[in-house]
């Protein structure tokens, strides 16, 4: 009996899962996601573009690596792509809300699996159409510039990397850093969007979460600072990119709790 009831959980665990992820990844959102991504990567470096480029010799082109590592660094847009990412993923919440899904899905499943699956695909999201982002903005920006980078003994560990086409790897790596800071941002700003259903304020919710971590962490060493362990995916050693994945899972998970919390409360008020 209890094997019975264990496999029926299981299920229906898999079940909300897959269906947060289909609902997440449809063809027109992930293009959306993706495409927003890659323009605000190519408009952060558009002052470099040069039709010229084109037929200038690879040692006179910049480096896109370089540069979009340049405007990470000085946090020139990094809050155009939480606003991407939450235009794609924390709206879902008001929306639920507004529309009365909520109690539908709860009757399917119980309260953590419904909070577990749909958080867990809106980081997939985030990490996809990031990486997906800066890739195709890479794509269109190397017939102007290229991928490799004349300075690679300034990227520390991956300097064997740099040098050649394997500098595509280092841009996986770059937006995949990027992403994961943007995660608990994206479910701050969640939270905030289920006191205030709206999709408007679920929007200016992450850009103004995004600027609150900068502004309270910005002093602080290296090692707990937002502004810098967004700029770059640590190049010192395997442990510092180790640490910065591990540091920013700490503040996805602080912040899926909160998440988990503001909603369990709207729960038993009540407000469906």
């Amino acid at each position: 009996m209890k094997s019975k009831k264990k496999m029926k959980r299981k299920r229906m665990k898999k079940g909300m899962l897959l269906a947060e992820l289909y609902r997440l990844f449809t063809v027109r959102r992930l293009m959306t996601g993706i495409f927003l991504v890659a323009i605000i990567a190519v408009i952060s470096v558009s002052d470099l573009i040069s039709i010229d480029s084109i037929n200038w010799p690879a040692e006179l082109k910049q480096s896109i690596c370089d540069q979009l590592q340049i405007t990470l660094v000085f946090d020139r847009y990094k809050s155009l792509y939480v606003i991407a990412a939450s235009i794609c993923t924390v709206t879902t919440f008001p929306s639920d809300i507004k529309n009365h899904v909520l109690p539908y899905i709860r009757q399917r499943t119980d309260f953590d699996s419904m909070m577990n699956a749909r958080l867990f695909a809106i980081a997939a999201y985030i990490i996809v159409i990031m990486i997906g982002g800066f890739l195709l903005a890479g794509v269109f920006l190397n017939p102007f510039m290229t991928i490799e980078t004349r300075g690679s003994s300034l990227y520390g560990i991956f300097q064997p990397l740099m040098s050649s086409k394997a500098a595509w790897i280092y841009l996986v790596l770059m937006s995949f850093n990027l992403a994961m800071s943007i995660i608990p941002v994206c479910y701050l700003a969640a939270a905030v969007a289920i006191l205030k259903p709206d999709e408007y304020v679920a929007v200016g919710a992450g850009f103004f979460v995004f600027y609150l971590l900068f502004y309270f962490t910005g002093s602080l060493p290296w090692i707990l600072s937002y502004s810098s362990l967004t700029s770059e995916p640590g190049r010192s050693s395997v442990g510092e990119v180790i640490y910065h994945v591990v540091f920013f899972t700490i503040c996805s998970l602080a912040a899926a709790k909160c998440v988990k919390a503001v909603m369990q409360k709207r729960f038993l008020n009540g407000m469906d």
